[in-house]
């Protein structure tokens, strides 16, 4: 992310997970009573307040993470197994992009579960300095093709509000998925 995209995030963006049907608020029903979370530039780390310890953020440009940092420069500290990534992984060029999801490949594990909301490329934010940002245009279709690349399987993809997608991925194939699911317990662990 360059200075530029860091400094826009710092001092005009604002969050607002109430807007979206599928990657805001909602996300908390898919939310297991063991899911440890990785929150991948958590922005203001909103999460924080309803999941105390199970999630840990990250984010380059605002210091309501637990831990300012790229997620290029990111080491884990321990084992996660869910993973935000709500609008961060989505700057720069295709080739930016992609080095990202490679290390979410390198990272995760069999039977993680990523849930995603992507920005078709369109610098449709109303702060100021949106001019600046180099949005990746996401679309439904490079979700299917990186997703495989990298060893995921796409398990929903669609659009979410305000032309953004909604991706949810899990780490190894529909087989697998299907058994975990089996075998998770019933229900949210935490209450909307």
């Amino acid at each position: 992310m360059n200075e530029e995209t860091l400094k826009y995030f710092a001092d005009s963006w604002q969050p607002d997970y109430s807007k979206f049907k599928y990657s805001g608020w909602a996300l908390l029903t898919q939310i297991r009573p063991d899911d440890v979370i990785l929150d991948i530039g958590c922005g203001y780390n909103l999460f924080k307040k309803r999941l105390g310890e199970k999630i840990y953020g990250i984010d380059p440009a605002n210091d309501k993470a637990d831990e300012v940092v790229s997620w290029e420069q990111f080491v884990p500290h321990k084992e996660f197994n869910v993973y935000f990534i709500l609008g961060s992984l989505n700057f720069g060029t295709e080739e930016n992009v992609e080095q990202q999801i490679a290390k979410l490949a390198k990272v995760t594990k069999l039977g993680d579960r990523i849930y995603w909301r992507q920005n078709p490329g369109t610098g449709d934010h109303p702060w100021k300095g949106v001019e600046t940002v180099q949005f990746y245009p996401w679309t439904i279709k490079k979700n299917y093709e990186w997703a495989k690349k990298y060893g995921f399987t796409v398990m929903d993809c669609k659009l979410d509000s305000g032309n953004r997608i909604y991706a949810e991925w899990f780490k190894g194939n529909e087989y697998e998925y299907f058994a975990f699911k089996s075998n998770a317990p019933a229900g949210p662990a935490i209450p909307l």
